[in-house]
């Protein structure tokens, strides 16, 4: 992925207008102009990435989710059910007084994806294939915990070249090919390389910790996985041995 950010927020026509949980999630409706606007001074997080970089990377990143697995599923009792499950995991996460938004991707693939900015997402797929909200709550909690633990963003502040557009010292956005880069690394490590084995256990046990906060089975997202494991139906494709996510989830 090379596009500039201007274009991968603009290009209206090769991404689809989508709608989920009341939130509109159009290119057209984010303007980097007001995001970037005159060295605008930032909150910057622990990894370097402030609050309106992440909204900006989040946001974009969002529309290449959707835009990859098949827009989303105009199913209005699915998505409330989501919606009412997620935001419900929200209220007991470390951003419990922060939008979020929720929606299910028109995809048979079995799957789910987060993006800085609180965004969440699981297929089609991956919604037919839970048996039960405890289920659903598992795999939702899993992708929160990858928004509040910052995972994306710490690879992005790994990355030389983007620490290199960050003015952290000062706070201040110097150069919108941060944001482009920003966005081509959280898409790669998404659907390409995954994120770290660490990463992802600490999203399976925290997850799961989140789904008995909230008054969810704890073992929801054991129960997927197991299931889909039997079932020997692929799965998470970038993510570390079904096998080893569940013997850590079952200690």
């Amino acid at each position: 992925m090379k596009r500039a950010f201007f274009t991968v927020l603009l290009a209206s026509s090769s991404v689809v207008h989508a709608q989920f949980g009341g939130i509109n999630l159009d290119p057209r409706s984010i303007d980097p102009t007001q995001i970037l606007g005159g060295g605008k001074k930032i909150v910057t997080g622990a990894t370097g990435v402030g609050t309106t970089e992440e909204q900006a990377i989040g946001g974009a990143v969002a529309v290449e989710i959707v835009s990859k697995y098949g827009g989303v599923w105009k199913n209005e009792a699915a998505t409330r059910r989501v919606n009412l499950i997620g935001k419900t995991l929200a209220r007991y996460s470390d951003r419990s007084g922060q939008t979020w938004r929720f929606g299910i991707l028109d995809s048979p693939s079995i799957n789910a994806f987060s993006a800085p900015g609180n965004y969440v997402f699981i297929t089609r797929g991956a919604y037919e294939a839970a048996a039960n909200d405890n289920e659903l709550a598992g795999l939702l909690a899993h992708e929160i915990i990858h928004v509040t633990r910052r995972h994306a963003l710490r690879i992005i502040s790994r990355n030389e070249t983007v620490s290199g557009f960050f003015d952290v010292a000062g706070g201040v956005v110097t150069d919108v090919r941060t944001y482009d880069v920003g966005i081509d690394k959280v898409s790669q490590t998404l659907f390409k390389h995954g994120y770290d084995s660490g990463s992802e256990f600490d999203a399976d046990s925290r997850g799961a910790k989140l789904a008995a906060s909230a008054g969810f089975s704890r073992d929801g997202l054991r129960d997927f996985l197991s299931k889909i494991k039997d079932g020997g139906r692929p799965v998470f494709s970038t993510h570390p041995a079904i096998k080893d996510r569940l013997a850590r989830l079952s200690k």
